[in-house]
């Protein structure tokens, strides 16, 4: 009888032992106490180790039941720092979250005060995202981390619209209408912009920037030479000021890439988009995240519609245009190295080349648009050592002295304020 009483209470040991993961428990207190438990057991004297019996076979030895205590303690105080580590990011969190509302109720917010709101928000969500997965707050962070995020969005779109007032009074001073669109990036893609996610009513040249980089897409994809030859056809002619393309004739792809940006061959553009097709590019400009720009109708001249022209208008925006300029510049885009040098070749220099001599801004590329509905460009610049890319649009009401003061204004601002 005594051997059965001692298997017996070996069993209720073994039994105590396992109540950590039996218990499920799911506070940082309920960890405590069964941490006091298995200590207080611990430190009651060991039991002899039984006679074996006929319940022994009937019930398996599962080791040294004071092992198995050891072994639970170890998980539970592995389980109460993960909780103590989780409250704490919690609580930081949420003391950064309370101040990122006090300072967002400022009155008259500055840029100073509306970065201070985003940074505060910035590290409150840091902060939620150091709670291990394995907590008991998981589940909790979970749909904060979403409150916080939306909160981040908000106070960063607040940041960039203070940032951006500055460009209204650049478009006012520098006598451009209420429909210009300004956007300006560091190629960091710190960005601001005047109405840049708004389409001008044409695009005009400037839709042949995102014809070129589905080309080079094409080229590096299909592995397809510069040297390739494509015969210009008849109809896609049109009148054309200062290009060398000529219907009827092959000339390489490069050749017609340079004439399109350099010259702004509107016959080139029209052979290069008979070429990839325009389901073949708007479903690249898809599939770079640009949702707006689309490529439907070729170009003309004065008087001549070229063939097959295409169905409805080509459309853009100064944001997506310039986030093209950052992902060549900073070589993201097939063929950036050949966009770069033949942006930096192009033969119009009337609007951002003129407008950045005499200021701080060196010039390092440019494509130009213009048509009787509006007129336009984008650029690269350097401004003591920072690379800028900027698009400035407006109506036709607008001419060349109007933007090249807007782009003059603009890179003078940078110059003294590098963090916008």
């Amino acid at each position: 009888m005594a051997a059965v009483a001692a298997s017996i209470g070996l069993v209720q040991v073994l039994t105590i032992a396992s109540s950590f993961s039996q218990s499920n428990p799911r506070s940082l207190d309920e960890l405590y106490k069964i941490r006091d438990q298995l200590v207080t057991q611990l430190e009651q004297p060991a039991s002899p180790s039984p006679e074996p019996t006929l319940l022994s076979g009937l019930v398996p030895f599962a080791g040294n039941p004071q092992e198995k205590l050891v072994q639970q303690l170890q998980e539970v105080e592995v389980q109460i720092l993960v909780e103590q580590r989780a409250n704490d990011s919690l609580q930081q969190a949420v003391r950064l979250a309370n101040k990122a509302v006090d300072t967002g109720k400022q009155q008259n917010q500055s840029i100073e005060s509306s970065q201070q709101t985003q940074f505060l928000w910035h590290q409150a969500l840091n902060n939620l995202q150091e709670v291990p997965q394995n907590s008991f707050l998981a589940p909790l962070t979970g749909s904060k981390a979403q409150e916080y995020r939306e909160n981040l969005t908000a106070a960063t779109s607040q940041v960039q619209q203070a940032k951006s007032d500055f460009l209204a009074v650049v478009a006012r001073e520098s006598g451009l209408s209420d429909q210009a669109s300004i956007g300006i990036c560091h190629l960091s893609r710190e960005c601001v912009n005047l109405r840049g996610d708004v389409p001008p009513v044409s695009p005009a040249s400037l839709i042949k920037l995102p014809i070129a980089v589905a080309l080079m897409q094409k080229l590096e994809k299909e592995r397809i030479s510069l040297n390739h030859e494509v015969l210009v056809d008849p109809g896609n002619f049109t009148e054309d000021s200062s290009t060398k393309i000529v219907s009827d004739r092959n000339y390489p792809v490069q050749v017609l890439l340079e004439e399109m940006i350099d010259r702004s061959s509107n016959i080139a553009t029209n052979q290069l988009i008979d070429y990839l097709g325009a389901d073949y590019i708007n479903q690249f400009l898809d599939n770079r995240g640009y949702q707006v720009t689309r490529v439907n109708f070729k170009l003309m001249g004065e008087k001549t519609m070229p063939a097959n022209p295409g169905s409805g208008p080509n459309r853009l925006t100064a944001n997506e245009l310039t986030e093209m300029m950052v992902q060549i510049y900073s070589g993201e885009t097939p063929g950036a190295k050949l966009l770069v040098e033949t942006l930096n070749r192009q033969y119009d220099r009337d609007l951002g080349f003129a407008a950045l001599k005499g200021t701080n801004a060196q010039w390092l590329g440019e494509k130009t648009g213009e048509n009787s509905l509006v007129l336009g460009t984008t650029l690269a610049m350097n401004i003591d050592g920072e690379a800028y890319v900027m698009t400035v649009i407006d109506s036709r009401t607008s001419g060349d002295l109007q933007i090249r003061q807007s782009i003059a204004k603009i890179a003078d601002y940078i110059s003294k304020n590098p963090s916008f």
